[in-house]
């Protein structure tokens, strides 16, 4: 049996992963869509979905998936081209509710990746997935310049903020155990910060270092 899962799709940062894995041999395969193809030049192309049957395909080579293999498929639209492209192949597939140890290894991966991005793995466990949009906004804001390219700005919900001009202002860190949204060291309390403010879902504070 081949089993198929996402995971990052609902994310704001970062592309999407695509696991393959045969249970009965505990083998994988990975992937991560770029996050380019979600740029708003892109996204509306729905490339993404040519990337799900590229990648796909590729794991099907490495791993040696034959026509007689079963097929099991996560529900969801990641997977709208990749179904015509099995059903052209001559696969054997069936959607359902992927859970267990595919679906934690796939998450898992995603997770990695975005630490990679930089988001501190505390912040993805506050945040929690599927990474929660607004919370996340507040990184991107925290050094937005380096981190805007990292995003799905394709999505209809950036549009609605991407205009957003945070303000700043000056203070003293009166909390324990906050971290800088920019170099994602803990800030000490007491001490001198800078504040960024700005309105989404509702106001959102990024604090930072004073020389972050």
């Amino acid at each position: 049996m081949i089993q198929i899962d996402d995971a990052g799709s609902g994310s704001f940062v970062g592309g999407t992963c695509i696991g393959v894995y045969r249970p009965e041999t505990n083998e994988y395969f990975f992937e991560i869509i770029p996050v380019e193809l979600y740029n708003k030049e892109n996204f509306k192309y729905k490339y993404y979905l040519d990337e799900v049957v590229n990648i796909v395909s590729d794991a099907f080579k490495a791993m040696k998936v034959s026509k007689n293999e079963t097929i099991e498929i996560c529900r969801g639209y990641m997977f709208e081209k990749l179904r015509k492209w099995l059903n052209s192949q001559g696969y054997c597939w069936y959607m359902t509710q992927i859970s267990g140890r595919v679906q934690d290894v796939v998450e898992k991966n995603y997770a990695l990746y975005t630490e990679k991005l930089g988001i501190p793995k505390a912040y993805i466990q506050y945040t929690k997935y599927p990474f929660h949009f607004h919370k996340l906004l507040r990184w991107v804001f925290a050094d937005f310049e380096n981190r805007i390219d990292l995003c799905k700005t394709g999505w209809n919900s950036w549009s609605k903020y991407e205009h957003i001009k945070p303000e700043l202002s000056y203070g003293v860190m009166k909390q324990a155990n906050i971290f800088c949204l920019k170099c994602g060291k803990r800030i000490k309390k007491g001490s001198n910060i800078r504040v960024l403010s700005f309105t989404s879902n509702r106001e959102q504070f990024v604090y930072l270092h004073e020389n972050c």
